[in-house]
Parts: C-alpha cells; structure tokens; sequence
C-alpha cells in the first residue's frame, strides 16, 4: 500500500507471459482490496511486444478505479503505453522515457505477401500508439510520429512539457 493506495509494481519485458502474470497479480490485488479507488502501478521497463502494450493499455482503462503510473527510473519503448494508461502519471527528477518507431523482430522466411503483411501491422501499430499519444498528452499525432521516426530519449521535464507525465517527484 503507498498512501493507502494499493500498490504493484512492473518492471519487466513486455510480452504476453510477463503480462499475463502482470494481470493476474492485478486482479488479485483489486480482489484484496475492492474498495480501492485508486491503483498505484511503477513502472520501470525496458518495453517489449507493442500488441501486448497495447492490450495492456485498454486493459488498465477499463479497470474501476483511478490509476496513477510512476517512472521509477525508465519506461522505454512499448512500456510508454503502460505509463500512459494512468490518470495521474509521476515520475522522478532523473526518470527517462525512450520512444523510437515500432519495428518487429522476424523468424524464419518470408515472402514478398508476408513481408507486406507485417509492414501493415507495424504501420497499423503506429497509427494506434500515435493516436493514444495524442489523446492522453498536449501533442498531436504528428509530433510523436517525428519523435518516434527520430528515437528520442525524454527527460523527466520534457516528458511533463508533452504532457506524457503530470508530475515531477524528487525522492
């Protein structure tokens, strides 16, 4: 419990098995204490899968109760959307967050119809992180779009200036 809140933290790779585990604490931890209005995750992650963040992302919205999210130290890459689920979003005064383009890492051969296929998903994935961006920060799609094109690393500051973050701690 952090100031009354329920607390968990997350600082793992992305990817369906970490996460599924990450839901399953979350569910226990709102089954121990139904009466929480607010949920207190920290993050710190170096991100992974994309389509996992972003299920992880819906998924922590629709829960009944206010999340506040906390930069322990960096969110990187698809952990960005993780962050970006809360309400209220913290971070510390030397807190990072690296947001690059989506890329896929690909096994085995692949034809030019495959090739095409995995190139829509990846561009589909940037429409969707893109649009999330926009809806919960101060900047527009084509802001974070650039910033991802580019791989940019944020400073807890420039994160509060976008609107990525609320808050700024110093503990």
């Amino acid at each position: 419990m952090e100031n009354g809140f329920p607390k968990i933290n997350f600082s793992d790779s992305i990817n369906s098995s970490s996460i599924k585990s990450f839901i399953h604490t979350l569910e226990d931890l709102c089954a121990q204490h139904p009466e929480a209005k607010t949920l207190v995750i920290n993050i710190s992650s170096p991100g992974g899968d994309v389509d996992v963040a972003i299920e992880m992302f819906h998924f922590l919205r629709n829960l009944d109760c206010e999340i506040q999210t906390v930069n322990t130290s960096y969110v990187n890459s698809a952990a960005v959307l993780i962050y970006l689920a809360g309400d209220v979003r913290i971070c510390h005064s030397g807190s990072t967050f690296y947001i690059h383009s989506i890329s896929k890492r690909l096994k085995g051969v692949y034809d030019v119809q495959s090739l095409l296929r995995e190139a829509k998903e990846i561009s589909a994935n940037t429409d969707i992180v893109t649009t999330l961006l926009e809806q919960r920060t101060k900047k527009s799609r084509r802001y974070w779009k650039n910033l991802m094109s580019k791989g940019c690393i944020l400073k807890a500051d420039q994160a509060v200036k976008s609107g990525l973050a609320s808050i700024i701690i110093n503990n």
